[in-house]
């Protein structure tokens, strides 16, 4: 009698395209080495990615070295992560709202704020990642919600690549599924979807199209085959493996609609254009073959695919925010998927069948028919209203401006070598393959084979007419391999078998994984920082710079789109436009703005959007390409014309516009990046503002213009105090004392009476501290003649007491003064230590040293910084010596 197996585990052997057989056991221990090996590949080059950052982040901080961040958010992201600033940004407003579905964001388009349709469940996910590194580090949940970034992608594809690789194994062996478990972990474009701190979709979405395909193969596009003894097909051997393959391909189809649907939509047609064209091509071979065509195969499909998918709309959007929006998932995509799938059917079973039934019973194609162009007609008819990209505005941006929909060949222009053997030269191996297999094949060509093929030739066609659908179209290319390397070894030994797959992924994809690594770790060990990367350290000392212009309240800021995402993710400020489908209107206003035709006119709409500051960046100001945008008929050199370009070329700057000076880290002047960078003050007078654009001049570099534009101001208006001050600095800095002196003390008799106290001794003391001071006493006793306070006294004692000038010390003079301080303040350590100074000036060191000790141990008391210090000059004067600085 033969012996049976049992049910569980047969379930789990009887499989697909079946290219390995081996026992429960040795599947899982070979899988989970699988899965060691891509744990070793992906976490430790996570943590040269985290270190590489660190690195960067210490960046442009200015010396800044307290325990809390320059500014509200502080990492440092990928270059290319844009979107991932903004994932946080929405993140972070989902700990901090009462809503629990990401629809509605203020960030952009000031100050409506506009609608969000992003996915809430990987909004939550990065939040979930922040609160378990909070509970392990105890950090702000805010804080940790931007550490836990750098790992929460690692650490998702390493999930991702254990469901995905265990259920290739269950579907085709061992060997497939380590197949697929390396591809997705060294796979270049795997990786660059889930790079580390790149916490945006697209990632997932390539993950969902992998699924989809990989659920589209196995379920032998709708057909499937018995197989003979001695002969093992491509195809599932039962309509009931078929069948559950289609349901795994339709709730991976759904999870990318979820995501995005824009990004899943055309991977979800695609999948359904393959089996279509793959019946037609090779339909009636196949059949010929033995092999059986199920069309519930593909009504299974559609309708697993339009349950999920309207399932996820109902949790992202009823009741509340339902609305005909055709851009993210809608009941409407839903339906048409449903109607595909029984289109699918039909096709299927008519050109498959006899040629009198083909066109019979043509009613049951109306309800599918309706069903899947029903979303179509929606846009056609609703226009830009239902689907934005329609908006001219918005296409003209897309197709211009925005790399990821830019075509491959634009796009590769600036690709380094390396880069392009990569993803031409090596992405283009699997289809090579899979069409020389099938001219060598030719009929004997399994209609898998043939699904798969076509399926990744419009992906690849996709991704050569934008460049966004590259990392789709890998996941497609890993599917497409392991059909390739299925059909030449299916029927050949085990060591056959398990070397094909050997040599696709030591060709394919293990060598550039290892060069990633290899790279980043030299990067850290010599602590080189790519100038893009960079470059998000200048927007977050830009961000700095804005905030601290403006301590209090909301700011809403004006910039390019790239800058308004970098500044304004660091600075949490509001923008108008932001490269986003959603912030049409914000682009909108933002172009309006840049090219407005003059002064008045921006004036007027900056004050209707609430903006507080501008931001210019050479590099990418998006002045042109706002005006083409806004403008399209518009003759070229009409842009000069606009606000935007005057002000950044021209310099022509309204007095209601602040300039804010700006000097780039010295750690981040290799970068040479220009910036302009105002504040909208509608009651900044003319003084006021060629004083900051002094100030600005200054800091760039400028100084003689700057202090042109000073002598301009003292000499048109005279009793404005801050040029005078400034003016003194500039001639401090050409060691002209007396002038500086001078000019210093014409600002201060200028000023406000509150404040001419602390401008003496900020005047004073830049004299003391470069050794001028005859001029530093000169300074304090005409401060005191006009704003006495008694730490103006203890400046001048301390100069009379301690001064290497021996003309100019004057002990009785500067005991007089510090008994009248001490008497004022008893406990003061520093007037204490003034009369330390005075007494040892005077030979009376006994007392000297207990007026020094008291300073010491009143300081320390009350923990004063300046303990130290005292404790240094303490020891001075008990070796018998005077202070002498």
């Amino acid at each position: 009698m033969a012996s049976q197996t049992p049910v569980a585990v047969r379930s789990f052997c009887e499989i697909d395209m079946q290219l390995t057989s081996e026992s429960y056991r040795v599947r899982w221990f070979v899988l989970i080495l699988a899965w060691i090996f891509a744990a070793l590949a992906q976490l430790p080059q996570a943590s040269v990615v985290s270190e590489y950052f660190q690195i960067t982040g210490e960046l442009g901080k200015r010396g800044h070295q307290g325990p809390g961040p320059i500014t509200p958010l502080n990492e440092i992201y990928p270059a290319f992560a844009a979107d991932a600033l903004v994932w946080v940004r929405h993140a972070v407003a989902l700990t901090e709202g009462d809503d629990i579905r990401l629809r509605y964001t203020t960030i952009d388009n000031a100050p409506r704020g506009r609608e969000v349709h992003w996915n809430s469940a990987w909004a939550w996910t990065i939040v979930g990642a922040g609160k378990v590194h909070s509970l392990f580090t105890g950090q702000p949940l805010r804080k940790s919600i931007e550490k836990a970034t750098m790992w929460l992608n690692p650490l998702t594809l390493l999930a991702l690549t254990i469901v995905l690789s265990a259920w290739v194994t269950r579907r085709g062996g061992v060997v497939l599924g380590v197949l697929v478990a390396v591809a997705m972990t060294c796979s270049d474009r795997f990786y660059e979807g889930f790079f580390p701190g790149y916490v945006d979709h697209h990632g997932l979405l390539t993950v969902t199209a992998f699924g989809l395909m990989l659920g589209g193969i196995f379920m032998g596009a709708g057909w499937w085959q018995a197989n003979r003894e001695g002969t093992k097909t491509l195809l599932p051997d039962s309509i009931e493996k078929a069948r559950s393959a289609a349901v795994f391909s339709a709730i991976c189809g759904a999870c990318g609609l979820w995501v995005s649907a824009a990004s899943a939509i055309p991977p979800v047609a695609l999948v359904g254009i393959a089996g279509v064209a793959a019946i037609i091509i090779h339909g009636r071979e196949a059949m010929r073959a033995g092999a059986s065509f199920d069309g519930q195969t593909w009504r299974i499909w559609g309708r697993v695919g339009a349950a999920a998918s309207f399932v996820f709309y109902l949790l992202e959007y009823f009741p509340q925010h339902m609305s005909m929006r055709m851009e993210p998932n809608h009941p409407l995509h839903a339906l048409a998927w449903l109607g595909a799938g029984e289109l699918i059917a039909q096709f299927g079973e008519r050109w498959l069948g006899r040629s009198r039934e083909r066109w019979s019973n043509l009613e049951r194609l109306v309800w599918p028919a309706f069903a899947t162009l029903a979303g179509p007609a929606v846009v056609i008819i609703g226009g830009a209203k239902v689907f934005s990209v329609l908006d001219p505005f918005m296409s003209r941006l897309h197709n211009d401006y925005i790399q990821e929909f830019l075509p491959l060949w634009r796009t590769v222009r600036g690709f380094d070598a390396t880069a392009i053997v990569q993803v031409i030269g090596l992405g283009s191996l699997p289809i090579i393959a899979a069409v020389a297999t099938l001219s060598y094949e030719r009929k004997k060509a399994s209609i898998v084979l043939w699904f798969a093929t076509v399926a990744a030739g419009m992906f690849i066609l996709m991704a050569i007419l934008q460049s966004r659908w590259l990392l789709n179209s890998s996941g497609i290319q890993v599917a497409l391999v392991m059909v390739v390397v299925s059909a030449w070894t299916i029927n050949r030994s085990l060591l056959v078998r398990s070397l094909a797959v050997l040599v696709a992924v030591c060709v394919l994809y293990v060598p550039t994984n290892a060069i990633r690594f290899i790279n980043a770790h030299k990067q850290v060990k010599k602590r080189e920082v790519s100038p893009k990367d960079a470059a998000a350290c200048v927007n977050r000392d830009i961000a700095r710079l804005i905030r601290e212009s403006q301590p209090e309240g909301d700011i809403t800021l004006l910039a390019s789109p790239n800058a308004s995402t970098g500044i304004a993710y660091y600075g949490r400020f509001k923008t108008l436009g932001t490269l986003y489908w959603e912030n049409t209107e914000g682009l909108k206003a933002a172009a309006l703005v840049h090219s407005a035709k003059s002064e008045d006119e921006a004036a007027k709409l900056i004050k209707h959007h609430g903006i507080t500051h501008i931001a210019l960046v050479f590099e990418e100001n998006f002045i042109e390409q706002y005006h083409r945008l806004i403008y399209p008929k518009a003759p070229p050199e009409e842009v000069k014309q606009t606000f935007a370009y005057r002000l950044l070329q021209e310099k022509v700057v309204p007095q209601w516009l602040q300039m804010i000076p700006y000097k780039v880290p010295d750690d981040l002047t290799d970068l040479k990046p220009v910036v302009m960078l105002f504040k909208v003050n509608f009651n900044q007078t003319m003084p006021e503002a060629l004083y900051n654009v002094a100030r600005t001049q200054i800091a760039g570099g400028a100084v003689l213009e700057g202090e042109k534009t000073i002598d301009r101001i003292t000499g048109e208006w005279p009793q404005f105090y801050e040029p005078w001050l400034l003016k003194g600095e500039l001639l401090a800095g050409r060691a002209a004392w007396k002038e500086a002196a001078q000019a210093m003390l014409n600002g201060i008799g200028r000023a406000p009476a509150n404040l001419k106290a602390g401008l003496f001794a900020n005047a004073a003391g830049t004299l003391y501290n470069n050794q001028q001071h005859t001029l530093a006493v000169e300074v304090y006793r005409f401060a005191l003649n006009t704003s006495p306070t008694t730490d103006l006294s203890s400046y001048l004692a301390w100069i009379l007491a301690t001064s290497k000038d021996d003309a100019l010390r004057h002990g009785q003079e500067a005991h007089k003064i510090a008994e009248e301080i001490v008497k004022a303040q008893p406990t003061s350590p520093a007037y204490l230590s003034v009369m330390s100074a005075a007494l040892a000036e005077l030979g009376r060191m006994p007392e000297a040293v207990a007026a020094a000790e008291q300073a010491v141990a009143t300081a320390r008391l009350r923990q004063d910084p300046s303990a130290e210090i005292l404790a240094q000059r303490l020891e001075t004067l008990k070796s018998g010596q005077p202070l002498r600085y």
